[in-house]
């Protein structure tokens, strides 16, 4: 036999045999060499304890609320801290994104159970549920639209109440705002601030029916008075009111106010109308017959801005984003009764249906650079007794809890995290 032929016959014999051999040494490398999970964690409650296979891990730095971890090794992480209920991943499954990782944790045993969480359109700004209960509408401030959900209670194969996405109502432009539901009329009425009109939809069928002109620049809130014969858009950059005939959708005129009118409320005869006033610390109040300020409620020496304000039982609920609080005023003659402050950037405030207790979506701080950016903390959603402001219970929100709506049977809140196009539903226990 020729040497070469040899050769050749030796080396084709055992090469599968060395193409194993490669695998299991490079396998066996690699299983020698720690897995390393390096990321950033922004958490709620921000001290929550990070934990692999049960050994506690140490953040290696802490920087403008985010906690740096390095992990070595591979197998679950949990992240848990008292009174709340905990978390696990698989290393493998971490969901880590542009090397950032947000948890949040929900309490054990408060009032508020989280039953999901639902995507919707970019800026989800509002929420409003149906007088019936039975869909949820989200107006949305960086898309075309309003998301539409359908409310899904309980059954044989649905053990808890859930959000079905339906569609989405359609718009010219982005810009949506926050909405009236009009029973009598059945229609949807939502503000466009990007476009300063009002859209109009049928209630039941969701078909457009009108959109028109708002009557002023930068619409924000609509209300109706207590018939039902007028409807009102406050207007942010015009600093006015616009009043419709709610039957023909006529302009009847304009009421001037002393600043950027932004959430409304009247009295039960509609004689008087409450106005928050942006940017200041006061609570105009116009006589509708004269169609004019008659009064200016100051709630407290310095600066302010009064964001929602809602009627009951002669008093006034009102928001201050700026100073984080919420106060109750006696409607009679602005008198502040009670202030509390309840958090960074308080946005939404509602009463439950029975007037027992106020819901207040507080936004977190804001990002030093630009508040449309996440900022340095989570938000919150807070259970408020309506009485004297005493905090019930909190939930976390992710990146600027925004909207917030009550169900009309109270057994339903659900709120926006408005960075995040994320809407949370919860029962109200």
């Amino acid at each position: 036999m020729k040497p070469g032929i040899l050769i050749t016959v030796l080396f084709i014999l055992p090469f599968s045999q060395l193409l194993l051999t490669a695998q299991q040494a490079a396998s066996q490398q690699a299983a020698a060499q720690p897995v390393v999970l390096s990321f950033g964690l922004k958490s709620a409650p921000s001290d929550l304890t990070v934990s692999l296979n049960g050994a506690p891990q140490t953040p290696v730095s802490t920087a403008s609320g985010i906690r740096n971890y390095r992990i070595e090794g591979s197998g679950t992480i949990r992240f848990s801290s008292q009174g709340y209920r905990s978390v696990e991943y698989s290393s493998e499954a971490l969901p880590v994104k542009k090397g950032l990782l947000e948890i949040k944790l929900e309490p054990e045993n408060g009032r508020l159970k989280l039953l999901g969480e639902y995507s919707t359109g970019a800026q989800p700004k509002s929420v409003y549920f149906t007088p019936d209960g039975k869909r949820l509408f989200v107006p949305l401030l960086l898309q075309n639209g309003v998301d539409v959900f359908k409310v899904e209670q309980p059954s044989p194969g649905n053990p808890q109440a859930r959000l079905v996405y339906e569609r989405r109502l359609p718009g010219a432009a982005a810009g949506f705002v926050e909405a009236l539901i009009d029973v009598r009329r059945g229609e949807l009425w939502f503000s466009n601030m990007e476009e300063n009109k009002v859209y109009i939809f049928d209630l039941n069928t969701l078909e457009l029916k009108k959109s028109m002109s708002s009557g002023g620049f930068l619409s924000k809130v609509i209300i109706q008075n207590p018939t039902g014969e007028l409807t009102l858009v406050s207007n942010w950059v015009s600093e006015n009111i616009s009043v419709f005939n709610s039957d023909t959708k006529e302009l009847l005129r304009h009421i001037r106010v002393g600043g950027i009118p932004r959430g409304m409320a009247f009295t039960p005869d509609g004689s008087l109308l409450y106005v928050a006033i942006y940017d200041e610390a006061v609570v105009e109040v116009v006589d509708m017959k004269q169609n004019k300020v008659t009064a200016r409620y100051r709630l407290y020496p310095g600066e302010g801005a009064c964001r929602h304000v809602i009627y009951r039982d002669g008093k006034l609920y009102v928001s201050d984003m700026y100073r984080g609080t919420v106060n109750i005023l006696n409607a009679a003659d602005g008198k502040l009764l009670v202030s509390k402050r309840i958090g960074y950037n308080i946005n939404t405030i509602i009463l439950t249906p029975d007037g027992k207790h106020v819901f207040a979506s507080s936004r977190g701080k804001n990002n030093p650079v630009d508040y449309t950016r996440p900022g340095p903390e989570f938000g919150a959603v807070y259970m408020l007794d309506a009485n004297d402001l005493t905090v019930i219970d909190r939930v976390w929100g992710r990146n600027q809890p925004t909207g917030l709506g009550v169900s009309p049977d109270g057994k339903y809140m659900a709120f926006t995290d408005f960075l995040d196009a994320n809407l949370e539903f919860y029962e109200i226990k």
